[in-house]
């Protein structure tokens, strides 16, 4: 397998500050995308925001838990009515995002799990709005 990060725990491909600087830079550009910034107008506190998903997708991908948060995504996503358009540019501004901070093999490992998550919002918003979800993208 070479050199290949697959299977190997976050913190033993990407590290925890590296982490938090694409989070931090990823929704600094969020706040001024052009349709992403609309929906995340409900945020009312962006440093906690920031070190909340911080957390999340450092355990999402394997790193040790170290805030006692509990995370409901698909449920914090529907009351902004997610679409379609709205998680193709979120996935793409963080395709973007993690293209500028990381190298190509740590960001394919990363997105796989933003695709995911993508997927998983985009299902349950259509559901949600009483169509059968697509095949995945």
């Amino acid at each position: 397998m070479g050199n290949s990060i697959m299977g190997q725990r976050t913190h033993q491909t990407i590290d925890h500050e590296t982490v938090c600087r694409v989070v931090d830079d990823f929704y600094g550009r969020v706040q001024r995308h052009p349709t992403l910034a609309e929906p995340f107008k409900r945020v009312k506190d962006w440093p906690e925001h920031i070190a909340r998903l911080s957390h999340f997708w450092w355990i999402t991908m394997g790193g040790e838990r170290y805030r006692n948060d509990q995370y409901h995504v698909l449920a914090k996503h529907m009351p902004v009515g997610v679409t379609d358009a709205l998680v193709d540019d979120w996935l793409t501004l963080f395709r973007t995002t993690l293209d500028d901070h990381l190298t190509p093999e740590q960001t394919e490992f990363w997105y796989g799990y933003a695709e995911q998550l993508g997927q998983s919002i985009r299902m349950l918003a259509q559901m949600r709005a009483g169509g059968q979800a697509g095949p995945p993208r």
